[in-house]
């Protein structure tokens, strides 16, 4: 009994990790695309393009980017 009680612990913890790193990823995903949109506004104001479209461009390339450089998760 003491045994399953291990393993049930061991299989919570793990769970819980998984879930740790899969906020991370989204959060990193969504921090990149701000930062790109941030970047993509810059852009826009030197070069007087549109600042919306500027920000929206910015931000797919930085939320795609933020999205390849951070690890991959193992989703079960």
């Amino acid at each position: 009994m003491e045994e399953a009680e291990k393993i049930i612990n061991n299989v919570k913890s793990l769970k819980s990790s998984s879930q740790s790193m899969a906020m991370k990823k989204r959060k990193g995903t969504v921090t990149g695309s701000m930062i790109g949109a941030g970047v993509g506004m810059l852009y826009g104001l030197t070069k007087n393009y549109s600042l919306i479209s500027s920000a929206i461009v910015g931000a797919i390339l930085g939320g795609l980017a933020a999205h390849l450089i951070l690890p991959n998760i193992d989703e079960d």
